[in-house]
């Protein structure tokens, strides 16, 4: 062999070899973890979402409930079952001054119940029972276990929770105070 050869030898190409062999099959490894990290995050995410929806669409119909452009009877806001999981909730939506009453397309009334792990929301109802109502939530994606609302005077504390389907163990309660004005 000349001294002035230039290159790499066999020996330091098999560990090179070696070595990058080892690091691609850590990487291999690694990868699946990586993934299945990345989609807890992406359902713990879209659960959050799901849920700040939810209990938006729930502040609006509560701050608005009592409102009245003139002379209505009634109560604004009722609890349908003594545990707080459903509320009945009530406002003068076209400013005519009354509240339309149950069964009409024009109904004032609106009623939001937890049942079979669903949000589910009515309007021209005056009580909890009863079908035809409209769930908040794809109960395929994700399951509400917890609705409850406390009242106390004018302040309404509303509690949501609810759980990814895929992912049982990812878990998430919501928790909002809101000042009912018209009440």
């Amino acid at each position: 062999m000349s001294l002035n050869a230039k290159g790499f030898t066999l020996l330091e190409i098999m560990v090179a070899m070696a070595i990058g062999s080892l690091l691609l099959i850590g990487a291999a490894r690694t990868l699946p973890l990586l993934q299945t990290q990345n989609l807890r995050l992406l359902m713990q995410a879209q659960l959050h979402e799901e849920l700040q929806q939810m209990m938006q669409t729930l502040e609006k119909a509560l701050r608005r409930a009592g409102y009245c452009n003139g002379r209505c009877q009634g109560k604004g806001l009722r609890m349908g079952r003594a545990d707080g999981s459903c509320v009945l909730v009530r406002w003068d939506e076209n400013s005519n001054g009354r509240w339309e009453g149950v069964g009409r397309d024009d109904s004032d009334l609106y009623g939001y119940r937890l049942r079979a792990k669903s949000l589910e929301m009515q309007r021209g109802v005056d009580g909890c029972e009863g079908g035809g109502w409209e769930r908040l939530n794809d109960p395929r994606l994700i399951t509400i276990g917890v609705f409850q609302l406390e009242i106390h005077q004018r302040l309404i504390k509303v509690t949501l929770g609810g759980s990814a389907k895929a992912w049982p163990d990812i878990s998430l309660t919501v928790e909002h105070w809101l000042k009912a004005e018209n009440l």
